[in-house]
């Protein structure tokens, strides 16, 4: 009985393990394939655009050395504290994802933060890298107040960082910077 106990919990565990690393790899971002690609020599370089609330921004621009291709990103970086250590997630956005993120964080900025409904409310732009940027209503006994977030990483909630509402103006100024 052990033994079959013991087979069921390891079987469990590699399916798990299997699951999160389909998840991980799947990415639809041309950037994040390009990334991928084997047998390839790529040149990256890194420009640092800021900080915002435990969120780090920065543009890449990724050459294929072999035909002077060039394509380029935005990452953002979060990272996630614990008594282990510090894990780091980065998740991207692709060049032509940055005009509806604006937009969307614009719309959210103007139109739903600005009021505080009854009932709990979430709006969230999501790219194809699996990045989530959104906002959710955080109701307690006291009050009612907005929280904003991004997520890098769509597998796993320590990937996420939170902030106040005030600071949606501050993103927003980031990704018109990285255009």
């Amino acid at each position: 009985m052990k033994k079959i106990l013991f087979m069921l919990v390891t079987l469990f565990c590699l399916s798990a393990n299997a699951q999160e690393k389909k998840e991980e790899e799947s990415s639809k971002s041309k950037t994040v394939e390009l990334l991928k690609k084997d047998g390839v020599l790529l040149k990256k370089d890194f420009y640092d655009i800021g900080k915002v609330a435990g969120a780090t921004f920065q543009n890449i621009v990724i050459t294929d050395i072999s035909t002077g291709q060039k394509t380029g990103a935005l990452r953002i970086e979060t990272s996630y504290y614990s008594s282990i250590g510090t894990d780091t997630y980065i998740g991207t956005l692709d060049y032509d994802e940055l005009a509806g993120c604006i937009k969307s964080l614009s719309y959210i900025k103007d139109n739903i933060i600005t009021t505080i409904p009854e009932n709990y409310i979430e709006c969230e732009y999501n790219t194809k890298d699996g990045v989530s940027l959104g906002a959710y209503l955080n109701i307690t006994k006291k009050e009612s107040v907005w929280k904003i977030y991004i997520q890098t990483k769509s597998y796993t909630n320590r990937s996420q960082t939170f902030m106040k509402a005030e600071n949606i103006s501050e993103v927003i100024s980031l990704l018109n910077q990285s255009l």
